[in-house]
């Protein structure tokens, strides 16, 4: 019996192990997934402002061309001055010019606030490149590390399984299933819990017996804690 608790010990090491990767399994994906939108949102800010950029243009071009308009009608206004016959239709046409200045005026007024928006938004644009090469100079390297990573996964859970069979050959089969029984009911994965001259369990930290401390120092059968269920092995490293 003493002799199985060893290897219980060490099975649980392997199965941690095994756990670990398997862990590893479900979380890298999303960890790769993660970064990978960090990236992608760096690009999108930059391609968002790109696009405010061809619409500022766009504005700034109809600004031009809606200024060009007003500036020929003004001309012409400004030239029907000198033909006028009658007070009336000076008033009148001395009018339309007042208005036609008012909305030249506005519509270059607009065009100088889109040409500076459209300087900020050229800086901006530099920024937002930056800040995405910076993201892929960052977190690719992690990216292509948990790829990688990913890639292998089944392979050392097939190593560390193989090494796991080595070790549970030897455990006798009664304790081997008390062992995996309590294993799979644990979230933790933990079966095993280790005990020490603290005299409390190592996986719920209860304080044991010190009648039951002498019994698991012996090792002669298995033990379970009343509290967590784990089986209850003195850790021989601690010593006696």
């Amino acid at each position: 019996m003493i002799q199985d608790l060893e290897y219980l010990v060490k099975l649980q090491e392997i199965d941690l192990r095994v756990r670990e990767q398997e862990s590893a399994k479900e979380q890298y994906p999303m960890a790769v997934a993660d970064l990978e939108k960090r990236i992608e949102g760096a690009r999108e800010t930059g391609a968002a402002v790109g696009d405010r950029l061809a619409k500022l243009a766009s504005e700034i071009e109809a600004a031009d061309e809606q200024a060009a308009k007003l500036r020929e009608s003004l001309n012409k206004s400004q030239e029907r001055l000198s033909s006028i016959q009658t007070n009336r239709e000076y008033d009148a046409v001395h009018k339309e010019i007042e208005a036609q200045k008012a909305l030249l005026a506005s519509a270059e007024g607009r065009k100088t606030a889109l040409e500076s928006d459209l300087e900020k938004g050229k800086t901006a644009l530099v920024e937002a490149e930056k800040v995405y090469e910076n993201a892929k100079a960052e977190l690719q390297p992690q990216i292509d590390d948990l790829r990688a990573k990913i890639g292998k996964i089944d392979s050392v859970i097939a190593e560390i399984m193989a090494e796991r069979a080595k070790i549970s050959c030897n455990v006798s089969l009664p304790t081997m299933r008390t062992y995996d029984s309590i294993r799979k009911k644990k979230k933790s994965g933990r079966a095993v819990s280790l005990v020490n001259q603290d005299k409390t369990c190592g996986v719920c930290f209860m304080i044991l017996q010190p009648q039951l401390c002498s019994e698991i120092r012996r090792g002669t059968k298995i033990i379970l804690c009343e509290n967590c269920g784990s089986m209850l092995i003195w850790d021989e490293a601690a010593g006696r």
